[in-house]
């Protein structure tokens, strides 16, 4: 009973030994308070579409095409000193000390020459591009004049034997006649008129 009764001072005695202290705590006026956005950063929430694909964890469960949505950067405090607006709410910096790149003459003269360099090299992939279907037209002409040669060769190799056959012909022709006449007498005609007998 003696240990009981000391507990409540014990608790007592506890209590007594801190004092309390008091923070005042007043609201602030509101245009002190800055724009929420200046204080802290949105969630930065992408949207990915997604088309048809079998669920893996269930393969007789197809999901159809539609949109999926992720968080790539939760909300967070804005740690830039003082009312500096953002650059991008958006898209906030993954970086809290994060400061744009310097920009100077060099830096931006180098972006106009690999700008140049691009335009150039894009105009010459579409030269390269025309090139290349003017040369497929002259292929597909040549070859069609490749065939009428052919076929206008073979022709003329017809046509000359042809007339290789002929001469043989009118030769086999000519020469029958030819031995006949000299073999023969010549033709003496008969007299029109009362024979004698």
């Amino acid at each position: 009973m003696k240990y009981l009764a000391l507990i409540p001072l014990v608790l007592i005695s506890s209590c007594a030994s801190h004092p309390k202290s008091r923070m005042a705590i007043s609201a602030a006026p509101t245009s002190a308070i800055e724009s929420p956005e200046a204080l802290r950063y949105a969630d930065v929430v992408r949207t990915y579409y997604v088309g048809r694909y079998v669920d893996p964890n269930h393969p007789d469960t197809m999901q159809e095409h539609h949109p999926l949505y992720r968080i790539e950067a939760s909300a967070r405090w804005n740690l830039h000193p003082g009312s500096q607006p953002t650059a991008n709410l958006l898209n906030p910096p993954l970086d809290s000390a994060f400061s744009q790149p310097p920009t100077n003459d060099a830096v931006i003269a180098e972006m106009y020459r690999q700008r140049e360099a691009t335009e150039r090299v894009m105009d010459e992939a579409a030269r390269l591009g025309r090139s290349f279907s003017e040369l497929q037209t002259v292929v597909n002409e040549l070859r069609n004049v490749a065939q009428n040669d052919a076929m206008l060769t073979k022709r003329l190799t017809d046509a000359e034997q042809r007339i290789t056959d002929f001469e043989k012909a009118l030769q086999t022709l000519n020469a029958p006649i030819s031995r006949t006449a000299q073999d023969e007498p010549a033709f003496i005609p008969e007299p029109i008129g009362p024979t004698k007998p």
